[in-house]
């Protein structure tokens, strides 16, 4: 006489770890920058339960799904539980939302004149994108004429966006004479 017992159909599971974060519950987990796997630990409530992983490597920027699939101690019932994960992408935006001289705002390619004797100005160049970075070169050390101010964003994924002003410094208009010297003689007038 021969007894077969039947083999568990449950596939259910206790816990799904991914990257060491329990995602049971929320089937959803966001990634570091620039991730291209993960890995996945199941528990099953039968442990004769078995599971493969599928989609947890070759990831890409966004949403991608990680399939596990549970077979049944019995061989044939499976079911499939799909964990959502998110790579972040990186921003390419570098554009600027504000642009100011000395506190005014001004665009990019924009003249600004400012009175004789002026050295500096101060830039406010705020990013779209609070991640982007931004440098700023040309803004001191002004002389008289045409001085050209560049601002350099740099985006969260490398992409670059180059704005500049020119800050036209007056002229001095001080016409003045300090003395005059004809062949070694000072013939300055005095008042």
């Amino acid at each position: 006489l021969t007894i077969n017992v039947a083999q568990s159909s449950n596939t259910n599971v206790t816990s799904i770890v991914v990257d060491n974060t329990n995602v049971t519950s929320s089937k959803a987990l966001t990634t570091g920058f620039g991730a291209t796997s993960v890995t996945v630990a199941v528990v099953t409530e039968d442990a004769n339960a078995t599971y493969s992983v599928s989609g947890n490597t070759g990831l890409n920027g966004g949403a991608n799904n990680v399939t596990i699939t549970v077979t049944a101690a019995d061989t044939t019932t499976t079911k499939n539980y799909i964990v959502v994960v998110t790579v972040p992408v990186a921003s390419a935006d570098a554009t600027l939302k504000t642009l100011k001289v000395d506190n005014v705002a001004v665009t990019s390619g924009d003249t600004i004149s400012k009175p004789n004797g002026t050295t500096s100005v101060a830039i406010i160049a705020e990013t779209n994108d609070a991640n982007a970075d931004v440098v700023v070169s040309g803004d001191t050390g002004l002389e008289s004429g045409l001085n050209t101010v560049s601002i350099a964003v740099t985006a969260e994924d490398g992409t670059v966006a180059n704005y500049t002003l020119t800050i036209n410094v007056a002229q001095s208009s001080n016409t003045n004479v300090t003395s005059i010297v004809v062949d070694n003689t000072n013939v300055t007038s005095s008042k």
